[in-house]
């Protein structure tokens, strides 16, 4: 720190013989001074940036606005800015609460030079150490924001890449659902139908964003394990034999072994395992009860079995509405959750189900 460097210093005096002796010493001292006349003209000039003092020598008695009451005003507008109270000989108490109220130190009117030049040194270094420390945290706290702002960019970009391996692991079940419905003729549709049916009931009910992501892949991958069922027995018109239908119970498990195969699937493939659970535990391939079943596979069983009786299959025509809808409720507590069927029917997807049926191309 450089002692001998010139300064800028504001008088703050309501006393013209005061004002001339502090203004002397200055010049002395080489340093550069403005005067002000009262607490009120100080705050006023340096709020309006006129002068930009290193020090300031303020006078606790003076008329307007006294140095007591300016003190915390220039305290507030120049933080780093030490403030030396001028008190007469008799006020020295005055002088300490000033202190004790943010001043850096007092004099007592009158002080000689050396005195004055002393405590104004003093004052420059503390004003030094003040500012270094200011900076310091200037750039502690611009090193925080930019740090947020790179983790923000970084959540940012994560997000961006999240959202674009969601899309791929879309694409990659909607690759997969086709394959089905090449080799199921009558299923034309039908994953795609599920996959929004039981995506409208989980939103419905409320799940996680992570379980309805999850609910979907399990959906419209519900009957990938067709893929290791012959045909003849996929596309056999009229009922099946008590041989062909344990080998088309087999669909879940071949379907769940396949999606357990692949990380983003492995959720979703317990919930393929068990859409054809039952709530009574009459179901395949497990024999689980209520509670025992997957929670996503809940969902899916009711949309696959409801569109299962609203399109025609090998072993019957369509069910009209009516029948369907009957045919649920009936149903209740028996194949489906009760919980699923009650907000199936609550948030009116039922009407929503058969107007997009309805509004299918291939039905117009």
């Amino acid at each position: 720190m450089n002692a001998y460097k010139k300064r800028i210093v504001l008088i703050v005096e309501d006393d013209a013989s005061m004002q001339k002796v502090l203004s002397i010493s200055m010049q002395k001292m080489g340093h550069n001074y403005k005067i002000a006349k009262n607490g009120r003209e100080a705050v006023d000039l340096v709020e309006a940036g006129d002068v930009a003092p290193d020090a300031i020598l303020l006078d606790i008695r003076m008329p307007v606005m006294p140095g007591l009451v300016a003190l915390p005003k220039l305290r507030t507008i120049l933080p780093t800015v030490p403030v030396i109270m001028l008190t007469a000989f008799g006020d020295l108490e005055t002088g300490l609460s000033a202190m004790k109220a943010g001043a850096f130190d007092y004099l007592v009117k009158p002080s000689s030079l050396d005195k004055i030049r002393d405590t104004l040194e003093k004052a420059f270094s503390y004003r030094e150490v003040m500012e270094m420390k200011a900076e310091e945290e200037r750039r502690r706290e611009q090193l925080r924001v930019d740090l947020e702002k790179r983790v923000e960019s970084s959540y940012e970009e994560l997000g961006n890449v999240y959202q674009q391996l969601k899309k791929m692991n879309m694409q990659t079940a909607y690759a997969l659902a086709e394959t089905i419905e090449v080799k199921d003729r009558y299923t034309q549709g039908h994953c795609e139908r599920v996959r929004w049916l039981s995506s409208q009931i989980g939103k419905a009910m409320q799940l996680p964003a992570d379980d309805i992501e999850q609910l979907e892949y399990a959906a419209l991958l519900h009957d990938i394990g067709k893929i290791g069922i012959p045909d003849s027995i996929l596309n056999k018109e009229g009922p099946l034999d008590e041989r062909e239908r344990e080998i088309i119970r087999m669909h879940p498990i071949i379907g769940a072994q396949i999606l357990s195969t692949v990380e983003f699937f492995e959720r979703a493939a317990a919930a393929v395992r068990h859409h054809h659970e039952r709530w009574d535990g009459k179901g395949y391939p497990d024999g689980v009860i209520s509670d025992g079943i997957d929670r996503l596979a809940r969902i899916i069983s009711l949309a696959d079995t409801l569109d299962a009786m609203a399109t025609t299959r090998p072993y019957r025509v369509a069910l009209d509405f009516a029948q369907v809808i009957a045919e649920i409720k009936a149903l209740r507590g028996v194949q489906f959750a009760p919980d699923v069927v009650d907000v199936f029917f609550a948030s009116g997807l039922d009407k929503a189900y058969f107007k997009k049926l309805e509004e299918e191309p291939h039905r117009a």
